[in-house]
């Protein structure tokens, strides 16, 4: 029996193909995964320096949402059954890191914390404000791109409202103080307006026609599009999604709240341990901190030195 288990373990072996293949099959996986999620998110790709979607605003719909989730599954199911065995530190890393993103993702679809996509820190209203100072305005096209997105910022408004009211439904809110400060926001976009930024600096090669055929077209697409979808928003706010913030701040007051508590802190912390564990290595480290620096006054200028040292070595 033992020689047929070995036997059977060596012929397993001998079919795994070798690393560089492996390695070859892990890196085109990685690229595909890159490049879908520049597609994705258009606003991504042109902080990175690609251009091919200066002229789109990402889809946040709940249908395409349910979309990139079933496509980030599908390359979580495609990465796994690689075998890492003999590869290099770098590349068994990347496997474990995209792995254990693409298995972070899943769990905040299924706790459907998409639902909940704004507030007082960040959200949509505030990452489309900040357009003028993401992208590139170096030639015509690329104000027409501008152009072109600001005539999609109420799509994306809309789809947010959308993805909003589903959390609405089912009972997945933001803490009313903070959504308190939301519609106040938007106020304030719209005041400052930022939107016309590109305008009163063009490249000096422009023709005057030109600044000012692209001046009369961004300033209509600001107040025919932008400003009526960013006041539509605000109300949206102010009167149905406010009210319905929830009054307590702990996250484990929504629904499935303590497996959301133990995901947040596995997210923040790295660690895959009970939040009670977590805790309680922190009061170990306070503790052990206390001890350190709690030395005799005789011995003060020492300590001094001494727990400079522990706590920079720590900390590294």
């Amino acid at each position: 029996m033992r020689q047929l288990v070995f036997g059977l373990g060596c012929s397993a072996f001998g079919q795994m193909a070798p690393v560089a293949d492996r390695v070859a099959k892990q890196n085109a996986l990685f690229e595909e995964y890159y490049q879908a999620g520049l597609k994705n998110f258009p606003e991504r790709a042109t902080s990175y320096g690609d251009y091919r979607y200066n002229s789109e605003l990402g889809q946040v719909s709940l249908a395409e949402i349910a979309r990139q989730h079933a496509e980030a599954d599908d390359f979580l199911v495609r990465l796994k059954p690689i075998p890492t065995d003999g590869m290099s530190d770098n590349d068994l890393l990347s496997h474990r890191i995209l792995e254990k993103q693409l298995e972070r993702e899943d769990v905040n679809y299924a706790l459907k914390n998409y639902e909940m996509p704004v507030n007082q820190q960040n959200g949509v209203h505030t990452r489309l404000a900040d357009l003028p100072k993401e992208m590139p305005f170096d030639s015509v096209p690329q104000h027409q791109d501008y152009i072109s997105r600001l005539h999609q910022i109420p799509r994306v408004l809309e789809q947010t409202t959308e993805v909003m009211r589903q959390g609405e439904k089912d009972r997945l809110m933001p803490p009313k103080l903070v959504l308190e400060k939301l519609p106040g926001q938007c106020d304030g976009i719209i005041a400052a307006n930022p939107f016309l930024e590109p305008t009163k600096k063009f490249p000096a090669e422009f023709s005057e026609q030109g600044k000012k055929r692209l001046t009369d077209e961004i300033t209509k697409a600001v107040n025919d599009d932008v400003f009526p979808a960013y006041k539509k928003f605000a109300e949206f706010l102010r009167t149905e999604y406010d009210p319905k913030g929830r009054a307590e701040l702990a996250i484990e007051s929504l629904a499935d709240g303590k497996r959301r508590y133990a995901e947040a802190v596995k997210q923040m912390t790295t660690v895959n341990v009970p939040p009670a564990e977590v805790k309680l290595r922190g009061k170990q480290r306070v503790s052990v901190g206390n001890e350190r620096v709690s030395i005799a006054p005789r011995d003060r200028e020492l300590s001094r030195r001494a727990t400079h040292f522990h706590f920079g070595s720590d900390c590294q």
